[in-house]
């Protein structure tokens, strides 16, 4: 799933192509491939057909991340918000419908994970900004941006990790889970915003934490080394644009390169790559997650 620098990534790309552009058309098969219970999203027939007559003919002011989330601000108040998932990308460039399927002559549809694409923005320079979703996973919303906070996908939402989250704050937020295990807690949504299953295991492994030590059993240097770590770690990767282990790209269909940097995550029973360390990279669910972590030197 993409974590914030994926989703910064894709944001940062967004305003490099969309402001000033109007939406003249929106496609969607998303209600006829999926069964969704919610009725306010994409997913439900009627709500596509109310979702596509507020924006056609709406200008893109922005966009912004919050958390997990891609926030496409228009004019006249409206903003679309896209939650990736587990394998959604957002792709910019132009594309033809044919037979029931989006086609591009770009380059990047080389690329098999692009190809899956299940929602099209046609834009007024004659181009597209088209959305890859291979499980088909993905939420798409509209909502008046003065409502935002309101907005139930953004309203539980923590803090942001960066890039002026301080200690203090950093360590409240933890304390309110200190029976939670640390690899849980920094995953959760309601506590930190934007960390997921790579980033955490790449964290605690720079901290040298075990990922199942309770928060209770914290020490104020070790909370404070995590949170060193997670700034430099989240800011690393956005410079080189996020991680795409597996299918996430950027808006130009290319991969990030933070994959290349992994210190643990998917490094099972290999060498831990820590100077003078001889543990082995170890694999364990945890809260129903995969972790990765060195059986030595993370305590």
């Amino acid at each position: 799933m993409p974590e914030l620098p994926e989703v910064t990534t894709t944001v940062n790309g967004l305003n490099e192509v969309l402001p000033e552009l109007t939406v003249r058309d929106v496609w969607s098969d998303y209600y006829l491939r999926t069964k969704n219970k919610r009725k306010d999203t994409i997913k439900n027939k009627k709500y596509f057909k109310y979702f596509k007559k507020e924006i056609v003919g709406e200008k893109v002011k922005n966009a912004e991340r919050r958390g997990k989330n891609v926030l496409i601000h228009l004019t006249h108040n409206k903003t679309i918000l896209i939650h990736m998932k587990m394998t959604g990308h957002l792709l910019y460039g132009k594309y033809t419908l044919k037979n029931k399927k989006w086609k591009s002559k770009e380059k990047f549809l080389s690329d098999s994970f692009n190809e899956f694409i299940r929602l099209i923005f046609t834009l007024s320079n004659g181009k597209h900004l088209a959305f890859s979703d291979m499980r088909k996973f993905a939420k798409v919303i509209l909502f008046e941006t003065s409502n935002k906070d309101n907005v139930i996908d953004l309203i539980q939402l923590g803090p942001e990790p960066i890039p002026d989250l301080s200690l203090q704050l950093f360590k409240k937020q933890l304390l309110k889970k200190p029976n939670g295990k640390i690899k849980s807690v920094l995953m959760d949504q309601t506590i930190i915003a934007g960390i997921g299953n790579i980033y955490s295991d790449e964290i605690l492994w720079a901290s040298g934490i075990h990922p199942e030590r309770k928060i209770s059993s914290l020490k104020n240097k070790e909370i404070e080394n995590i949170w060193k770590a997670t700034k430099k770690i989240l800011i690393s990767s956005i410079k080189i644009g996020g991680d795409s282990m597996s299918d996430y790209r950027n808006i130009y269909g290319k991969k990030g390169n933070f994959q290349n940097l992994h210190k643990v995550y998917r490094r099972t029973k290999e060498k831990c790559l820590r100077k003078n360390c001889p543990g082995i990279i170890t694999r364990k669910i945890i809260g129903g997650r995969s972790s990765h972590f060195c059986n030595v030197h993370q305590k």
